[in-house]
């Protein structure tokens, strides 16, 4: 009797081991709610960590909520190209409506994107892909945002010999590639040295250790220009460990809301200005929702940044 009832827990354990196994990689691997809904929107993303991806998920994830008949599956390839690729063939095998797709930079997903461009509408966010095959690329105006940090830093920030930090992005990142363009065109032959460049990743501690780092060797800096909030705000941090915080003009990019985002920052007076790019989440929404109603969209938009001072100032240029 003893051993019947040993066999049968065996078995009871693995059954339940099993189902949860089962249970366990379906609900990471599916993510779709058990609602009903009418279209299902696919969403391949290359680094979630990144702010603006972040941002582009909670407004995306926001405004799927509030329609009864779509659904959406996240797809995030965590810095990881080939992993990339993948997610956008297995969001395919699901029967996907539509294809969201921020690439890269790189021209690693045109193979996968072409062909998925053959069967729905493609849409690509932020930057292109190597290829034309897609229904709609949104992007923002990279080189003016560089040009507009400049320019304010030139008009209403900078002396002789006052010394500035510039936060890039990821090293070879087209993004931060066309924003340092932008902003070196700007500044070039009006001030020709004493700025100093570091590659936060787009991450605010990187840009926090990377501000102490030149902290520690220059004991100050007088500007801060970061490309994106979350390295200016990492800078601020490092600036009130070493009680300089007041002393430096910071200024990012993004303009976000909520409570550690750029507006925040900028209305709280930690940042100097913010350049504000696109809503890319609530775009994408959007040019979705047309397409799914049979509408037509222009191929290529290009979002103008405005330049958003304390105070509640703006400026279109």
């Amino acid at each position: 009797m003893k051993k019947i009832w040993k066999i049968w827990t065996v078995i009871l354990v693995a059954a339940a081991t099993v189902l949860l196994t089962i249970s366990t990689q379906y609900s990471k691997k599916e993510e779709i709610s058990t609602d009903s809904y009418q279209y299902l929107i696919g969403v391949s993303l290359p680094n979630v960590i990144e702010p603006w991806l972040n941002n582009f998920v909670d407004v995306f994830t926001e405004k799927v909520s509030q329609d009864k008949k779509i659904n959406v599956i996240f797809r995030d390839a965590a810095g990881n190209p080939e992993k990339q690729i993948q997610d956008i063939e297995t969001l395919m095998e699901y029967g996907i409506d539509i294809l969201i797709v921020s690439p890269d930079g790189s021209d690693s997903l045109s193979s996968v994107l072409s062909e998925a461009f053959q069967k729905i509408p493609v849409i690509l966010t932020g930057v292109g892909a190597g290829t034309e095959d897609y229904t709609c690329l949104i992007k923002s105006d990279d080189q003016k945002i560089g040009r507009l940090a400049g320019e304010y830093i030139l008009n209403n920030l900078y002396e002789k010999n006052k010394k500035i930090v510039v936060f890039q992005g990821v090293e070879e990142s087209p993004v931060s590639k066309q924003r340092l363009k932008g902003f070196q065109d700007s500044v070039q032959g009006t001030i020709p040295e004493d700025i100093t460049y570091y590659c936060g990743d787009w991450l605010r501690d990187r840009a926090e250790l990377r501000m102490k780092d030149y902290l520690i060797s220059h004991d100050s800096a007088d500007i801060v220009f970061a490309f994106n909030d979350d390295m200016a705000y990492g800078a601020y941090q490092a600036c009130q460990q070493y009680r300089i915080e007041g002393k430096v003009h910071l200024i990012g990019v993004d303009g976000f809301e909520g409570e550690s985002a750029g507006l925040s920052l900028v209305d709280k007076g930690v940042l100097d200005a913010t350049i504000q790019t696109p809503d890319f989440g609530g775009l994408s929404y959007e040019i979705a929702r047309k397409l799914l109603e049979g509408n037509k969209v222009e191929k290529n938009i290009i979002i103008q940044p405005e330049l958003i001072l304390q105070g509640g100032a703006e400026r279109k240029e």
